[in-house]
């Protein structure tokens, strides 16, 4: 009884896995660094740097340890905060968040460029993915 049920669980999972896979969104490009200053009197630094997305991809739901600013450069970006209406941001649209707000940023079908500054603690996580 027990090698009946294993083979078609077996081959349910070995088909349903390539088809959940092709749902992925598509993932942000690393984003680069461009200058890091310690904060004075504290044990942080200012981060500024550039976020590459490109068409439709996603960063998936996540916190930030500090507060982040973001000025969007090129294309679309799509801000979704737990709890607020869904923000668009064209070209020269900015946002801004205070630090651990739950959020999911996507870009438009023609991507986006984003330059953005942030603090945290050095050696520490920035960005924290958060299930739902």
């Amino acid at each position: 009884m027990k090698t009946s049920f294993a083979i078609p669980f077996f081959l349910a999972v070995a088909v349903v896995q390539p088809v959940m896979a092709s749902a992925s969104p598509i993932a942000t490009k690393e984003t680069q660094v461009l200058q890091r200053i310690h904060l004075d009197g504290t044990d942080r630094e200012l981060g500024m740097g550039i976020a590459e997305f490109p068409p439709n991809a996603e960063k998936p739901r996540h916190m930030a340890t500090g507060p982040e600013l973001a000025y969007v450069l090129e294309g679309e970006l799509i801000v979704q905060v737990d709890g607020e209406p869904t923000k668009v941001l064209h070209a020269g649209g900015s946002y801004q968040l205070a630090a651990n707000v739950v959020h999911v940023t996507k870009a438009g079908p023609a991507g986006a460029k984003v330059i953005a500054s942030w603090v945290h603690v050095p050696g520490k996580a920035f960005n924290i993915l958060v299930p739902r």
